[in-house]
């Protein structure tokens, strides 16, 4: 059971690039049909839902990749340097992401996007910190609790 959670910690970020990356390839009309669709659906405006959608999309790459450098060494998590490479996977997926789209037709590459990816990705690590840390502080009341 253990060797099937350690591997869907490593397929969930792969499928969240591959989620990215098909979004990306949409040319700029099919791309915009799916964004002004979910803007009304929410009551906001094409640019504000896209960027929204930038955002929450790398939180959950970047929390999904704070999760798998988690399994690796899970007692010496948070460790600053999986974080850090976590956070710099994200960034230059976002980069490259950004120049495929740059490549198809009726879209741009905008390095703003970059930011905004990089910024959910801080996002998605710091919430999984979090978490991580509220469990343990659980876990250290029970034992105190329990002795």
């Amino acid at each position: 059971m253990k060797a099937i959670k350690r591997y869907w910690q490593i397929i969930f970020p792969i499928i969240i690039m591959i989620i990215i990356w098909n979004f990306s390839a949409q040319n700029g009309e099919d791309s915009d049909g799916v964004s002004l669709a979910l803007a009304a659906k929410l009551g906001l405006s094409n640019g504000i839902t896209r960027k929204i959608a930038h955002f929450v999309i790398y939180s959950i790459l970047g929390l999904s990749l704070a999760n798998f450098f988690r399994s690796i060494r899970p007692k010496k998590f948070p460790n600053f340097k999986a974080l850090i490479f976590s956070l710099i996977i994200a960034a230059a997926y976002s980069a490259i992401d950004e120049y495929h789209q740059s490549l198809i037709p009726g879209r741009d590459g905008n390095p703003i996007d970059i930011i905004i990816d990089s910024l959910g990705a801080i996002a998605g690590i710091c919430i999984f910190v979090s978490i991580i840390c509220l469990i343990r502080q659980k876990r250290i009341k029970r034992r105190k609790f329990a002795k």
